[in-house]
């Protein structure tokens, strides 16, 4: 079985010296998730975790490449006029879009788990402890990119989820929330089949574990909250984003109801205990 990165005992100690800057490891994966008007998996993002030891990064790379440009007035000049030649073009392909529009980030040195998110025009970041997940280890084991992984299941925040993790790289993370096993968990799904996380590649790496850009932008809320008002949205889009746009003195109408979702029986967010 092939070992595309071994971490020893004395690897981890020198990774905590400095679980604050560096990442050493990066793991590719693939996000599917549903639309909530249809109720069905439609999509899926491409997301990255980046990790060491303590400390980690889950993001999507495009969403924060476009962060990026308009984090300065250089890079809100490239986006527009990125957007631009993809409309003169009429390459709708070509339109820079986001691909997964969260970040969490973790550290084992106090600091606890950061989710940054957005509901329609506004951004929220959320601050938990590091999770405590009550995981059920079991024998079955399967092959996932050359790793032998473990199963163990767990409930959080109201799914059962059902990972698979492998012992050859000692990280106690995963991708989204979850982690806290004795490995780093590459596949990820929970019974509805509406959620899923799944690697599809690993690579060491020595890069700097960046914060969020224009991350003071975002503004702090309790995350069971920040649900309710996701929800609000997806059950009351035009009232919702009327609201939002208020202060600009914009109005959308729609007539009927195009826009409405799927009641929360039978699609509702990743995390459903609010």
């Amino acid at each position: 079985m092939k070992k595309i990165i071994t971490l020893t005992a004395t690897c981890l100690v020198a990774i905590a010296a400095v679980a604050h800057e560096k990442a050493d490891i990066e793991v590719s994966y693939t996000a599917s998730q549903p639309s909530l008007m249809s109720g069905k998996v439609e999509k899926s993002n491409q997301y990255i975790l980046i990790a060491n030891a303590s400390e980690s990064k889950f993001y999507s790379p495009m969403t924060e490449y476009l962060d990026s440009l308009e984090s300065t007035p250089e890079g809100q000049a490239k986006y527009k006029e990125m957007s631009r030649n993809a409309f003169m073009s009429g390459n709708q392909d070509k339109m820079p879009r986001r691909d997964g529009r969260y970040y969490v980030m973790k550290s084992a040195n106090g600091n606890g788990m950061t989710t940054y998110d957005v509901n329609g025009l506004e951004k929220y970041v959320m601050v938990e402890p590091m999770p405590e997940l009550d995981w059920q280890i079991t024998e079955t084991t399967k092959e996932i990119l050359g790793y032998e992984c473990q199963k163990a299941v767990a409930t959080f925040h109201g799914r059962e989820w059902t990972v698979w993790f492998t012992p050859a790289i000692p990280i106690m993370n995963g991708p989204w929330k979850l982690g806290g096993l004795p490995g780093l968990i590459l596949e990820a799904n929970e019974p509805s089949g509406l959620y899923s996380f799944t690697a599809t590649g690993i690579q060491a790496a020595s890069r700097e574990i960046l914060p969020v850009y224009s991350a003071d932008a975002y503004e702090p809320i309790d995350r069971k909250e920040f649900l309710k008002l996701k929800r609000k949205m997806a059950d009351n889009p035009i009232s919702s984003m009327n609201a939002q746009l208020s202060g600009l003195g914009i109005s959308i109408k729609s007539a009927g109801n195009a826009m409405q979702h799927k009641p929360r029986e039978e699609a509702d967010f990743i995390e459903t205990d609010y």
